[in-house]
Parts: C-alpha cells; sequence; structure tokens
C-alpha cells in the first residue's frame, strides 16, 4: 500500500511518501511543494494542484491523507488554508484515490502518542521512527506530512 500525506499551506506544502507492507513501513520520498510567493492567489492554487497531481501519477498511492485544517485566532489564514487542501483534495478526486483527513490532535496522537505534542516533539519522533538526519527535515512542513501519512498509514485498513 501507498500512502501519500501532505500538510497544506500557500507558501510551504509538505509531502511525504510511505509503503505500508504488513507492519512495516518505510519512507520513499519527501519534500515541499513550493508555490511562488509573489503569484496570484488562484495561481499558487493551481501550482499546489498541479504538483500534487504529478505526485499523484509519479507514485500511484491507494490512499492520500491530508491534516484537516485547524481553526486559530487568524480566519484569513483558516481561509486560505482550506484553499490549498481543497486543491490536494480535487488532485486526489481527479485521480480517483482514497482520501481522508486527521485533525492535528489525532495526528501527533499517532506518532508521539501525545494528541498536545509540539512541532519539535512531532519532528523529534519522525526522526527516529525513519532514522533521518536533520538534512532531510529541513523544514517542519515536512516533519508534518510525515506524520500526517504515518497517521494515515496506522489508521486506514484496507
Amino acid at each position: 500500500m501507498i500512502i501519500i500525506g501532505f500538510d497544506p499551506g500557500l507558501t510551504n506544502t509538505g509531502y511525504a511518501v510511505l509503503r505500508k507492507e504488513a507492519n512495516n513501513i518505510t519512507l520513499i520520498e519527501c519534500g515541499l511543494v513550493k508555490p511562488k510567493t509573489k503569484k496570484s492567489l488562484s495561481a499558487r492554487l493551481f501550482t499546489i494542484f498541479s504538483e500534487t497531481s504529478k505526485l499523484i501519477e509519479s507514485f500511484s498511492p491507494n490512499l492520500v491523507v491530508i491534516e484537516n485544517v485547524f481553526y486559530g485566532k487568524n480566519v484569513q489564514s483558516a481561509i486560505k488554508l482550506g484553499q490549498a487542501k481543497a486543491s490536494i483534495m480535487l488532485s486526489a478526486e481527479k485521480y480517483n484515490i482514497d482520501m481522508v483527513d486527521y485533525s492535528p490532535r489525532e495526528i501527533k496522537q499517532s506518532i508521539v502518542g501525545n494528541g498536545s505534542a509540539s512541532k519539535e516533539q512531532v519532528a523529534f519522533m519522525v526522526k527516529k521512527i525513519f532514522k533521518l538526519n536533520d538534512e532531510a527535515l529541513k523544514s517542519t512542513d515536512v516533519s508534518d506530512a510525515i506524520a500526517i501519512a504515518w497517521c494515515g498509514a496506522n489508521r486506514k485498513q484496507k
């Protein structure tokens, strides 16, 4: 089973591709989709859609996992994150790939064992589980995407 996890964002969308065979989960690839910040919102959303579509074409996943939008104090930020998430959802739908989303709390609980864990704790566990160095995780968007995919791999039963 191939799982792609996405941490949606208009500046950086983290992604991680995992393979699950029985109880063994391996990291195939991870990185960032980086829309040009000077572009219009619609152009940035189209970049996210296009790049996530390319990833889906390349890896033919069985499942796409996305983090639910967290509503904080800034409503505008939540709306923009929702738009980035929608671009990824459209990519999954375009290729008829099953898609699930989990809350930040569920994702942190899955990888750290504590739903209130910090981004640093998530990154630490991702490094430990997949034996990664600091260079592999130059952004918390990447470690978050790995944690999101991990959550999907461990919760979604096929």
